[in-house]
């Protein structure tokens, strides 16, 4: 036996994460979409929601009406007048809530803090414990990233010595190697991916406050309406969906305050995170405003009139063609989008149509000739039902060009019988 080495070269189309999270995105229906970028919102302070006509990009905390730290701060202020402190510890507990960092976290070294608050670092040390245990959300006074997650994850009885020692390598949590994190805390797979479930959920930044997304139930994604001078105005809806952006500006305070190495890996994971889905978000609305576009280009005289003998062959073939993307992206974008015309709202698989032969030419739809082939033989002289081949020339007559085959196949999409059994007896 011969043993023979062959080299061969193949190669294959890998996704990135922004475009697996934009075909995830355009098959969603918008409150599916929206229910997304909150889960996402929960455990990424990077990514914001902004109201309709808000900025488009910058730093988002402090472009924000009404996203204001002042409002978070007066509510953990309430937190500690319940706590039963003595003046003095009260008096500190303040000064330490205004010594907190935008993520809500101590970065100061206790003797450098027991410096400026004119206290000592014991008397520090002994309350910020209390200040842990009792002030929401779960996470705030941590002294690191690892202890805000590890605060967290107390107040969820989720903590134990295994994801104690997983939270000293938050690199490896950044990086999903579930193959590390196996070797480094001694546990399975199925372990460690629970695991890593469990810390990616959590804030890493818990005294920013998350604005509310606003997005109105069921409305239509795209709008198409005439417009005064008798042309058609695309646009997409901004009640739809929210929009989003990352915040340039904490991340760039982030990373200033955070020293650890292993918690900037994580941090810049969050801030990819956000990148991605604001861009899958984009890219989302980018293809349903082509695809408006595209649809009010061919269905212009439907749009106008609602009738289906106004509607025109298109198909997700034409349209991806027209849109320039892959027929599985139309077909994901159409899939729960529906459009707000002057005649009403429609899904917006309505505005597509089969042609009558197979590479969609002509002005013609299938269901047109369905629809024209029934009205034929309901009004036809029952002592005398037209054959195929006289419904076949009725129907070309009517500018719908069919051979007496597809006729007849036709008729029996109708569930209508042949001439001869319809003939009265």
């Amino acid at each position: 036996m011969r043993q023979i080495q062959k080299q061969t070269q193949t190669q294959k189309l890998a996704l990135t994460q922004t475009m697996r999270s934009s075909l995830a995105l355009l098959e969603m229906s918008p409150e599916e979409a929206t229910e997304t970028i909150e889960k996402e919102r929960s455990r990424n302070a990077f990514l914001c929601a902004i109201p309709t006509g808000g900025p488009s990009g910058g730093n988002a905390t402090a472009a924000l009406e009404g996203s204001s730290e002042e409002t978070m701060l007066n509510d953990v202020a309430r937190q500690i007048g319940m706590i039963r402190l003595t003046a003095q510890d009260a008096q500190l507990a303040n000064e330490l809530l205004h010594s907190l960092d935008d993520r809500g976290f101590l970065t100061d070294d206790f003797s450098e803090m027991a410096g400026y608050l004119g206290s000592s670092a014991d008397a520090i040390a002994r309350l910020i414990p209390t200040l842990q245990k009792h002030v929401e959300p779960a996470g705030l006074f941590a002294t690191s990233l690892a202890e805000c997650f590890r605060l967290q994850l107390e107040a969820k009885n989720r903590f134990d010595p295994l994801i104690e020692i997983l939270l000293g390598r938050l690199d490896l949590i950044a990086k999903q190697n579930v193959p590390e994190i196996c070797a480094v805390c001694g546990v399975d797979e199925e372990d460690a991916l629970e695991m890593l479930d469990d810390i990616r959920s959590l804030d890493p930044a818990p005294l920013v406050e998350k604005q509310e997304l606003t997005q109105t139930q069921g409305a239509p994604e795209i709008i198409i309406r005439e417009d005064e001078d008798g042309t058609l105005k695309v646009e997409l809806n901004a009640e739809a969906l929210p929009s989003i952006l990352t915040d340039d500006g904490l991340f760039s305070a982030t990373l200033k305050t955070e020293t650890d190495g292993y918690a900037q890996s994580y941090y810049r994971d969050c801030y990819r995170g956000a990148g991605n889905m604001v861009r899958a978000m984009q890219k989302r609305a980018n293809t349903l405003l082509e695809t408006g576009h595209a649809i009010a280009r061919r269905q212009e005289k439907y749009i106008k009139s609602a009738r289906d003998r106004n509607k025109l062959p298109l198909t997700i073939e034409q349209l991806a063609a027209e849109v320039g993307v892959n027929k599985s992206t139309i077909s994901r974008a159409l899939k729960s989008c529906s459009i707000l015309t002057d005649q009403g709202t429609f899904p917006a698989q309505q505005f597509l149509a089969r042609g009558l032969t197979p590479d969609q030419e002509g002005d013609k739809t299938r269901d047109q000739a369905l629809r024209r082939l029934s009205l034929l033989i309901k009004t036809e002289n029952q002592n005398q039902p037209s054959s195929d081949e006289q419904l076949k020339q009725q129907l070309e007559t009517a500018g719908f060009k069919l051979s007496r085959r597809t006729v007849a196949k036709y008729r029996k999409m109708l569930n209508i019988p042949g001439a001869h059994a319809r003939k009265l007896s």
